[in-house]
């Protein structure tokens, strides 16, 4: 009978524990408010804990650095007639997101393997840790801004290694144009159009979008990011052009350098879809649009053999990077 009684017991234990699990709690806090939990609820305490930490703005950081880099050169290369820069950087923004946000807003359709409880970090069935810093693209172009990058914290849920973290850090950047500063190198504009009506789409172009529009913006796009593949690998760099396929930008590409004796993916880029500028109120203009790891960067920069070693605070790594122009080479020991 005491046998029986305390299987009884274990089976009623198990039982309870399997419901306490299913069973959503009230809600978790985070950056000071509360979010109700359900079903998709799948973030755990120690992504947790990496929120907030802002390696890509910790001074001294090798992620900071490769961020100041990135933003000298687009300030340095896109200035207004007084001299100013003209891209503005974002990088604060909150990591938290919605699905609207981060898969809606840029077009990835609703049945794409990327919105998988496998892959991301859900709060909630509505809210989720962003995937990428491109979550933030729409909003910002609703607001206004022709010129901006985004640089901050992206969560995926990836097996740990050398090379895989859940949580790395992401820029993006996004250039809108109207037909006059597409235009504006060339001898006689007159006729040239951005938008076509009946137009179709192929390899070259979006539908609506003209073919010398399009090659107009894929060559300052191209330049601009060789020019910036020079600036951190230096001018002798190889590099190649891949044609790749994302949703919310074509035609697109995928720029890879040869380091370390392989070609390395740097970045992604390509003709925003126009349909994403017309969502946001935009119908004047064209732009491109490029992401890029900093993790991935700052590896091949500093010859850091593990991502994990980002997320150190070892005085010993870090006093390594403890210099003010971020141009300085280091070579991790």
């Amino acid at each position: 009978m005491h046998i029986v009684q305390c299987r009884y017991l274990m089976q009623l234990r198990k039982i309870s524990s399997a419901e306490n699990l299913s069973k959503p709690c009230d809600g978790i806090e985070l950056f000071g408010e509360k979010y109700i939990t359900d079903e998709w609820t799948n973030i755990t305490p120690k992504i947790m804990e990496k929120l907030g930490r802002n390696l890509h703005t910790s001074k001294y950081h090798p992620l900071s650095h490769v961020r100041q880099r990135i933003v000298n050169y687009f300030y340095s290369h896109y200035r207004n007639k007084c001299g100013n820069p003209l891209f503005s950087v974002f990088d604060n923004q909150k990591p938290i997101v919605t699905v609207e946000q981060n898969f809606d807003s840029i077009l990835i359709p609703k049945d794409h393997i990327s919105r998988s409880k496998n892959d991301c970090y859900y709060i909630n069935g509505q809210t989720l840790l962003r995937a990428h810093t491109t979550a933030h693209q729409y909003e910002l172009i609703s607001m206004g801004l022709d010129n901006f990058l985004v640089v901050g914290d992206v969560y995926r849920r990836d097996e740990i290694d050398a090379t895989h973290y859940p949580v790395f850090h992401q820029l993006d950047a996004v250039r809108l144009a109207d037909v006059h500063k597409v235009f504006e190198n060339v001898t006689n504009p007159e006729g040239l159009e951005l938008f076509e009506s009946n137009g179709k789409e192929n390899e070259q172009k979006q539908a609506m979008h003209t073919l010398e529009a399009t090659k107009m913006l894929e060559y300052e796009l191209k330049s601009d990011l060789i020019g910036l593949a020079q600036n951190l690998f230096g001018k002798d760099v190889k590099y190649r052009w891949v044609e790749q396929y994302f949703p919310f930008t074509h035609p697109s590409w995928e720029l890879e350098v040869f380091y370390n004796n392989d070609w390395l993916e740097v970045l992604g880029c390509g003709i925003i879809r126009q349909q994403i500028l017309n969502n946001a109120g935009v119908n004047d203009r064209i732009g491109w649009a490029f992401g890029l790891g900093l993790e991935r960067l700052a590896m091949c920069l500093y010859h850091i053999p593990d991502i994990r070693l980002f997320w150190s605070q070892d005085s010993g790594f870090l006093n390594q990077f403890k210099f003010d122009d971020p141009n300085t080479p280091v070579k991790y020991k």
